[in-house]
């Protein structure tokens, strides 16, 4: 029997491609909370801090019996690790230590080939509605002179964009936050206060430790190319030949786009199949409000979609075939894929491993939050695509928001209630 690998709940699982939408904070490859063979290669800009090191003056206290005490914790420096952050600096916090192995975007870092949904003017949003980020516009907004700010763009300007702000904060905010290249593995709730396992005892904790694509373990025999290559037409050429038949699972964005680069693929696979369950939704614009704003395909590949794909174009020429598998089981789905000789899944996102957290001497197997304001525990809180905040649009529908500026309106909009008792 197939099993999905999954962190996270059944609704993450539903995030098929929502990170499109402009970009997660999510670390490269790898949790921020499991990885452990970080190379060392940083950045060189002057005055940044390496690991185990404090910048001079910062506020933190030996009244935790010698150790290293922060007001917070930010565990994760992906876009939405940089809206909590840039938010807690906004609303006075002068006690942050910053907690990432790479402090280079986050996952995002891996989809510099990758269409954006979020128009360009929300990308601007996102920094000057922050006058921390605000500071440092001229120089993070500088590639996107000149883009339609009605339009999409590369994710290699969002990437740019959370590079430069993120190190401007790293180096000019040194007597607030504190940069540690470091990954967690265990936070332990004592005495009110969050014990971190490199030794800093802290107020609170903000989780934002990213998601990545889930899969199934099909044990079918046939070969999967991960989702990140797909959705990159460099490294994709490479890894299909004309003598392949690939399968494409999902009607979400990311499995569009990587049908689209497979379409488009230098090396043209032998037969291209697009195996899906439900038909291709696309997000309407009304007055004032999106309708399936974070399920719906938008921008450039839904204008390919609905030429392509929904007019049948493909398929008459005979370059893709679709098979539907609405009700079929797992099993019964993963007959079909062995057609294939290679296979891409788009079947959505789950957490990154979390670290251990033990409250009081419990552990939290099933770490649960409430999606109204990220709570997870006492003093501890997630946010980003692995704690996402929950919407509910004028029609009822619930949806899970995910992209750069709603990470930053969503963090703009608890953070304060959360941390104001701590001033």
């Amino acid at each position: 029997m197939a099993v999905l690998r999954s962190n996270g709940s059944i609704a993450l699982r539903r995030l098929s491609s929502l990170w499109l939408r402009s970009g997660m904070g999510v670390v490269e490859n790898r949790s921020v909370v499991e990885s452990s063979q970080w190379s060392g290669e940083g950045l060189s800009c002057a005055g940044l801090n390496r690991v185990g090191r404090r910048c001079e003056g910062i506020h933190s206290d030996a009244s935790a019996g010698g150790l290293d005490h922060y007001k917070v914790a930010v565990v994760g420096a992906g876009p939405a690790g940089l809206a909590v952050v840039s938010t807690l600096l906004d609303h006075g916090c002068t006690s942050i230590l910053w907690i990432d192995p790479r402090f280079n975007s986050g996952r995002l870092s891996s989809y510099t080939e990758v269409p954006s949904n979020t128009k360009v003017k929300l990308f601007q949003q996102f920094v000057t509605t922050s006058p921390t980020l605000n500071r440092f516009a001229s120089q993070a907004l500088e590639h996107y002179n000149g883009q339609d700010p009605d339009r999409g763009c590369s994710l290699s300007l969002a990437v740019r964009m959370v590079k430069t702000l993120t190190d401007c904060i790293r180096q000019q905010d040194v007597n607030r936050v504190r940069c540690s290249e470091n990954v967690v593995k265990e936070l332990s709730f004592l005495d009110g206060k969050w014990h971190i396992d490199s030794g800093e005892v802290v107020d609170q904790v903000y989780l934002v430790t990213g998601s990545m694509p889930s899969k199934y373990d099909t044990q079918s025999g046939v070969e999967d190319i991960h989702l990140d290559l797909a959705l990159k037409p460099s490294s994709l050429a490479g890894l299909v030949s004309e003598c392949d038949t690939v399968g494409v699972v999902g009607s979400s964005h990311s499995a569009m786009l990587a049908l689209r680069n497979l379409v488009d693929c230098k090396v043209q696979p032998k037969k291209i199949i697009n195996f899906y369950r439900s038909p291709l939704l696309y997000a309407q614009y009304m007055d004032n409000w999106i309708l399936y704003d974070n399920t719906g395909l938008k921008g450039e590949v839904a204008e390919w979609a609905v030429k392509e794909v929904d007019t049948g174009n493909l398929e008459d020429k005979g370059i893709v075939t679709r098979v539907c598998v609405k009700g079929l089981t797992l099993d019964e789905q993963i007959a079909h894929w062995q057609r294939c000789t290679k296979l891409i899944q788009a079947v959505g996102f789950c957490r990154n491993v979390l670290p251990k957290i033990t409250v009081i001497g419990q552990e939290l197997v099933d770490v649960k939050y409430d999606p109204l304001n990220g709570r997870i525990a006492d003093g501890l809180f997630g946010y980003g695509i692995a704690f996402p905040e929950q919407t509910t649009d004028p029609y009822g529908n619930r949806e899970l928001a995910v992209g750069l500026w709603k990470f930053m309106r969503y963090a703009r909009a608890t953070i304060p209630t959360h941390f104001s008792h701590l001033l």
